[in-house]
């Protein structure tokens, strides 16, 4: 029998983390994984610590596989003499696509455990978009007829990725018209990898396949592209735009966004009972199939209005009807006690931005979308010279890595103010701070 386990160290939310994988002598090779719960830090990584734990974990273990094997009938015995016994039939012999599109099911074992042991239920949409990307993206590929979940390999992934790959985006028009949006980008089939991950995995994990046919088999290769913002110069602009009956809502949302770092849901769930003193109580978030929730990942926070977004909240305030405390202020003007759609924001950004002079052309090469207006706020308030921790509290962002991710600092330098600077004599006295 070969050593009973072995180490290896794995990303978690709390930091990298020691794992071990230990022998099956049945299975000839290391099938199962366990957290020895201790973190790699420090000089050593805590090696040492880890190794004790694993050796811990490894008696356990085999002291339970010696309980199961003290009360294991005949009949089991015959059927585990053969290799397909081995593992769990009920799964491993369950065709790939019945198992992955039930697996992206409330009703699923996985959605059962996010939601009752890890209290992170899974979300409808969540949900959804996965069943579907299984139903568009997996089910049509022809290698994988026939093939069930214990029989997936890396060499059927690997030709279902090419595959993937080639696929085409198309949109239908109104009118019927189809529209070739081009390749699935690198991105978007990752997303559609991970659904089948996740699930395939989840049985690897619980013992019910002998392998992990995703071990090492990496991602596509995304072309990133930076997610763009408005400068200061571009957000001053937007103040300055008259504002009309027809506008003030499109209007308010693009300095919602850029003021105070809304996102797009939470300005759907915007009610005017969180609206006092001077500061908005962001606890609302809209999605639609599920409603008014908590704001993405809990962040319930409050944010200070400025006197430009007071301003349209006053104008809002004077055009709106029967407002209550629960209404909301982006009410839908075609259906009572519901906000206004996701289109909404998608397509008055869009005009919005045109109005100051950027082309929808220039939106596209700036990678400037209703999401970039949060983008821009974080942006913003660095360079204006607000602290980081105060910025996360505004935004709800955990953490500062997170926070890293919506900074865009060089998009929106002054070059000439820097070089002014950077030429002035030196004075110990004198901010260096650039003010763009």
């Amino acid at each position: 029998m070969r050593y009973p386990f072995t180490l290896y160290k794995k990303q978690s939310k709390i930091g990298i983390m020691w794992h071990a994988r230990i022998w099956d002598e049945t299975l000839k090779r290391y099938a199962h994984s366990r957290t020895t719960g201790i973190l790699a830090t420090g000089k050593k990584e805590n090696r040492r610590e880890a190794e004790e734990t694993a050796r811990k974990l490894c008696d356990e273990f085999f002291a339970d596989k010696t309980r199961e094997q003290n009360i294991i009938t005949p009949l089991t015995q015959v059927f585990q003499s053969t290799p397909t016994a081995i593992i769990n039939n009920a799964v491993a012999n369950t065709p790939l696509i019945e198992y992955l599109k039930y697996f992206w099911t409330a009703e699923s074992e996985y959605a059962i455990y996010k939601r009752d042991v890890k209290n992170k239920a899974l979300t409808p949409y969540y949900i959804k978009m996965n069943h579907d990307d299984i139903r568009r993206h997996v089910e049509p590929f022809k290698g994988f007829e026939g093939v069930t979940v214990g029989g997936l390999s890396k060499a059927m992934l690997k030709k279902w990725l090419i595959w993937l790959a080639g696929r085409r985006k198309t949109r239908t028009k109104k009118d019927g018209t189809i529209i070739d949006e081009g390749a699935i980008s690198g991105r978007r089939a990752n997303s559609i990898l991970q659904a089948v991950r996740v699930a395939v995995r989840w049985a690897f994990d619980s013992e019910e396949i002998p392998s992990d046919p995703f071990h090492k088999l990496g991602e596509v290769s995304e072309n990133l592209k930076e997610k763009g913002v408005l400068s200061f110069e571009e957000r001053i602009k937007l103040t300055q735009l008259p504002v009309t009956e027809k506008n003030h809502l499109s209007r308010l949302a693009m300095l919602l966004g850029s003021f105070c770092g809304l996102r797009r849901g939470e300005m759907r769930g915007l009610q005017w009972g969180d609206i006092s003193n001077g500061l908005i109580t962001v606890q609302h978030n809209y999605i639609n199939g599920e409603g008014v929730k908590l704001p993405k990942y809990n962040s319930v926070r409050k944010v200070p209005i400025t006197s430009d977004v007071q301003r349209l909240l006053d104008i809002a305030l004077d055009y709106a009807k029967d407002i209550t405390p629960s209404t909301f202020v982006f009410e839908s003007p075609k259906t009572k006690g519901l906000p206004v759609s996701n289109n909404f924001f998608r397509d008055r950004f869009e005009i919005e931005l045109e109005k100051i002079g950027i082309t929808v052309e220039q939106q596209n090469e700036r990678f400037l979308s209703c999401h970039s207006l949060r983008h821009t706020f974080i942006t913003l308030a660095e360079l204006s010279g607000v602290p980081d921790v105060v910025i996360r509290a505004l935004t709800g962002h955990k953490s500062e890595q997170v926070q890293r991710k919506y900074s865009h600092a060089p998009q929106v330098i002054n070059f000439d103010e820097a070089r002014r600077k950077l030429e002035m004599p030196y004075n110990v006295n004198q901010s260096i701070a650039v003010n763009i």
